[in-house]
């Protein structure tokens, strides 16, 4: 059966992130005793090898033919699944139970029930005999490290890096990369935040049940691996703005006022989804989600919720101001995002670095403006560029200046005044080409360009999204950086890189430049395929690989360092160092900017 024509499967957050299987999710055998403690509609699948989710959908499609599953949770090692009916469950059971599948015998039961702390709060002694949830609140659980004065939390953050390093230096010589340096040698002191309070400028915040059943616009709490499924308010978070908070308060009465419930993903009723609130200073863009619920109504909500967000009073009266106002109406987690503008401003301004860029519902910015500036800067750093004015005075090196001195010495003056002209050409600066792979809407890019002003530089930004590279163009254009310089390409970057050539800047050859690549991939990392294209490009001599998860960059860094072999073709990068920076303070996540050369 193609995929085209499979029943929907919802995707749940627990999809992305595998988490580890505890103790107490071991599913005993069905009994007609305890089938009460049983879900009749839902299974377990124990005993499973690591699949990619698209695979494991996939797998149940091909197998499940006729059935109609409902909502996946794949998690390390094991699976629920829920079916439409009690008899579609038996008959996955069925047709699992005993399956083999790369050498593993999958285990197939009914899953346990379990408290839906979404519904209702738990007893006071704790039902099922487990204890009592006490839910932590939103300042413990987004911001781990509030309490901690932030020089401890800088270092909290180096040793944590300095545990990631360690583990990529064992994979490196695993991989007999021998060479490579200490730990401790190739870790830089991470840079800080310039800004460790109020700094997010965009978050999502989730509309659902507190503990207590009642309607709340926050966080979720608890754990998706225990079925802990509810909400706690941002109110006390800090790295988020007052105007933000106000933003969601607002919204949460709306929703009380609409009579809609929130969406409940398992039952598929109810309405509310996600609320996405995205502040450049006095540019604010909202975005709710909704599952679908009739046109008709959703014309009328939407005529509602435009009036009451963009009514020009609030700023004075409410405490924020909202300058553009997107719809999105999801039925599948899996459905391609669909952005529906229903008043303001069609898009929002950010400035960086002497540059001003156009932010569209779905383009990526980084969420904490005041630290990129000092990301990009380290980025520049590692790429090796500088100004034209800077290069001016580094044109004649050492060896060449004892040439002229001893030609100063000489009868001819004439000749010799060629020679010294020669001398001057040969030594001139060569031409840079910023490959910027993963360039979305050309921001780093476009930063760099404008900050070091170098005649000889110029930019080519790869983006599969075709809609980011438009937008990257006009933020080009309205940099006032001309298309002689700076070119964009749509396209996957192992392909873009076969014609990379006769798409160059006018002005600038591929064989005669020196090419940097800056790569900045999503958190899961670049594809196997561009880390091959990368070391296939004999003029790449440099790299610059940024990371907001070093646990996942490890293997990229690896295969890039790999020595040559039939698969890895190419010389091999070496990592020069690694430039942790702080993105996000009160929180123990990081960025790497990993400089690696050959």
């Amino acid at each position: 059966m193609s995929e085209e024509n499979v029943n929907p499967i919802e995707e749940t957050a627990e999809i992305i992130t595998p988490v580890e299987e505890t103790a107490e999710t071991i599913i005993p055998e069905s009994t007609e005793k305890n089938e009460d403690k049983y879900d009749k509609d839902r299974i377990h699948i124990t005993n499973l090898p690591i699949l990619g989710f698209k695979q494991f959908k996939h797998f149940l499609s091909k197998n499940l033919e006729g059935l109609n599953p409902k909502k996946v949770r794949q998690l390390k090692g094991s699976a629920y699944v829920s079916l439409a009916t009690p008899e579609e469950a038996d008959k996955a059971i069925e047709v699992l139970n005993g399956f083999q599948i790369k050498r593993c015998t999958l285990v197939v039961k009914r899953a346990l029930t379990e408290v839906r702390t979404f519904n209702s709060g738990p007893s006071e002694n704790g039902e099922n005999g487990r204890e009592k949830i006490v839910p932590k609140t939103a300042l413990e659980s987004v911001t781990p490290l509030h309490n901690i004065p932030y020089e401890e939390q800088l270092k909290k953050k180096h040793e944590a890096s300095l545990d990631v390093v360690r583990k990529l230096v064992s994979q490196m010589r695993k991989a007999q990369r021998n060479d490579v340096p200490r730990p401790v040698h190739l870790l830089r002191p991470i840079k800080p935040s310039p800004k460790i309070k109020e700094y997010r400028n965009k978050c999502e915040f989730t509309c659902g049940l507190t503990l207590d059943g009642e309607i709340c616009v926050g966080f979720v709490g608890g754990r998706y691996s225990k079925n802990e499924h509810y909400v706690i308010p941002a109110d006390d978070v800090e790295n988020i703005t007052n105007q933000t908070k106000a933003i969601v308060k607002d919204f949460k009465e709306f929703v009380l006022e609409t009579g809609l419930r929130p969406l409940n993903e398992a039952e598929k009723t109810g309405v509310w989804r996600l609320l996405t609130v995205r502040e450049f200073g006095g540019d604010v863009m909202v975005i709710v989600s909704v599952y679908p619920f009739g046109p008709e109504k959703e014309a009328e909500i939407k005529e509602k919720l435009s009036a009451r967000l963009l009514d020009i009073s609030n700023f004075t009266n409410k405490g924020y101001r909202v300058t553009s106002l997107y719809w999105q109406s999801i039925e599948h987690c899996s459905d391609t995002p669909d952005f529906v503008h229903i008043g303001g401003a069609p898009f929002i301004y950010e400035s960086l670095m002497d540059c001003r860029f156009r932010v569209s519902p779905s383009a990526f910015f980084q969420t904490n403006s005041q630290a990129a500036c000092v990301l990009y800067q380290t980025i520049g750093e590692a790429c090796g560029i500088t100004s034209s004015a800077e290069q001016a005075t580094a044109i004649t090196p050492p060896e060449a200046e004892k040439k002229v001195e001893d030609n100063l010495k000489t009868e001819d003056e004439g000749v010799e005044c060629k020679r010294i002209k020669l001398d001057e050409k040969e030594t001139s600066p060569q031409s840079t080409v910023l490959l910027d792979v993963c360039c979305g809407t050309g921001t780093i890019g476009q930063c760099l360009m404008k900050s070091f002003n170098n005649d000889k530089l110029c930019c080519v930004g790869i983006e599969m999204i075709e809609s980011a590279v438009e937008d990257a163009k006009m933020n080009c254009r309205m940099n006032n950086i001309p298309e002689e310089k700076c070119r964009y390409l749509a396209g996957k970057a192992e392909n873009v890189f076969k014609s990379l050539k006769y798409n160059m800047p006018t002005g600038f050859s591929l064989d005669t430049s020196n090419v940097v690549g800056i790569l900045d991939p999503p958190r899961a990392g670049l594809h196997e395929k561009v880390v091959l294209g990368c070391r296939q490009m004999d003029k790449l001599k440099r790299l610059v690989f940024v990371s907001c998860d070093p646990n996942a960059a490890t293997k990229n860094l690896v295969d890039f360092c790999r020595p040559t072999s039939k698969k890895y073709d190419g010389t091999p990068f070496s990592i020069d160092y690694i430039q942790p920076v702080d993105m996000f303070p009160q929180t123990n996540h990081f960025e790497w900017v990993v400089s690696l050369s050959r």
